[in-house]
């Protein structure tokens, strides 16, 4: 059977069920118990304040049985692509990128929010296993029946709200955080989290959200909160916050998913409400853009650079030039010593290179040289040197 349960009550109910979890007798029960789903709802607080939160759907029955691997991950499957949640420094296979919640184990397909990534240290071998099997053992009495007990007391979980004493994990709209984010940056430019003696982009900007959704600060915060916002024209319905945004999310769908970072960025990303703990994460979607955007200006500053290059003199000629930039950008051993391979920029953007076993020092202001070839590289012409001599 299925049941609707606030999420901040799940943990009264996981402690009711590992009562019922003694110690198995012998293994291979089929116990079973886990999230099917979610469903987000408008809920208000004790001083009227309206706040998302989200509700989880259990599915309790049966029995599970177990596997003794070493656990790696945990993956959170959402409607938008699996979050991966890593325990170690193993890199998680990309299928569980967008796997189902197919528990490899029991070869079942159930409607799991969670499963988990166990790893066979002796060859290697991932498999993607349910709540159920990552036990290594079970009691095999039924969960159905720990469910409807719990479901049927109103005083201990009410489906319809949160207990008294429970966790309020409070749920934002993806966008609307990210156009807080860009906002942030905006006025304040982009800090880490934990840099030392200045609040961090995650922080201001959830304090900002916040303050603009009613929730209380201390007097002392709530003035210096104000005072901000007001100072700095703060507004994350702004034209600029929301292109902003868009341009970010644009980008971001057209990345490869190149590591479990870029990963769990695209799929936290697309969610359409994120908690807590999902903040931070989606903040950094400005600083990986911004970053992306800088290298491929410098990109293209360097093509523009490069189609501008000539080839000077002619060849077995002594030049002399002004250098604007130099460059070593390799090295190697070789059977005179090590030989390094310079690359040289003139003022008027000709590009120029040398194979030298000498050291260039830094200050260095005009080369001379003899032009040894006229060679092209991927369609940039450089002019390669021997014999230089270079001065400050």
């Amino acid at each position: 059977m299925r049941y609707a349960i606030y999420e901040g009550n799940m943990e009264r109910l996981d402690k009711k069920m590992a009562r019922i979890q003694n110690k198995c007798r012998k293994y291979g029960c089929d116990f079973h118990y886990e999230e099917v789903g979610e469903e987000f709802r408008e809920l208000k607080d004790d001083n009227g304040c309206t706040y998302t939160a989200r509700f989880v759907i259990i599915e309790a029955e049966g029995v599970a049985v177990v596997s003794g691997w070493r656990f790696i991950a945990s993956v959170e499957h959402t409607s938008k692509g699996n979050i991966i949640n890593r325990a170690c420094d193993i890199e998680i296979p990309e299928r569980y990128y967008t796997g189902q919640p197919m528990c490899e184990h029991c070869n079942s397909r159930r409607g799991r929010k969670d499963t988990y990534i166990v790893m066979n240290e002796e060859t290697g071998e991932f498999k993607q296993v349910g709540k159920s099997c990552l036990k290594d053992f079970t009691n095999g009495m039924s969960a159905t029946v720990v469910a409807q007990y719990i479901a049927a007391f109103d005083d201990l979980i009410k489906g319809e709200e949160p207990c008294e004493g429970c966790r309020i994990e409070r749920y934002i709209e993806t966008e609307e955080w990210l156009r807080y984010v860009a906002e942030t940056i905006r006025h304040f430019g982009y800090v880490k989290y934990n840099d030392d003696g200045e609040m961090s982009t995650r922080s201001r900007a959830s304090d900002y959200y916040d303050f603009n959704h009613g929730e209380s600060f201390g007097p002392k915060r709530t003035a210096q909160i104000r005072r901000e916002l007001y100072e700095s024209g703060f507004n994350a319905d702004s034209d600029e916050a929301k292109a902003e945004t868009a341009a970010a999310l644009a980008w971001l769908a057209e990345q490869t998913e190149s590591n479990n970072y870029m990963h769990n960025l695209k799929t936290v990303c697309a969610l359409d409400y994120i908690g807590g703990k999902h903040l931070g994460i989606t903040a950094s979607l400005f600083p990986t853009y911004n970053r992306e955007l800088a290298r491929e200006d410098e990109r293209r500053r360097q093509e523009k650079a490069a189609q501008a290059s000539e080839w000077v003199g002619s060849i077995g000629s002594r030049i002399e030039f002004k250098v604007a930039e130099i460059t070593c950008i390799t090295g190697w051993e070789t059977q005179w010593g090590y030989t390094k391979l310079y690359k040289i920029t003139d003022e008027a953007g000709n590009i120029f290179t040398w194979k030298t076993s000498s050291w260039v020092e830094d200050g260095i202001k005009t080369i001379k040289g003899t032009v040894k070839a006229h060679n092209d590289y991927k369609g940039t012409k450089q002019t390669e040197l021997t014999r230089c001599k270079c001065a400050a």
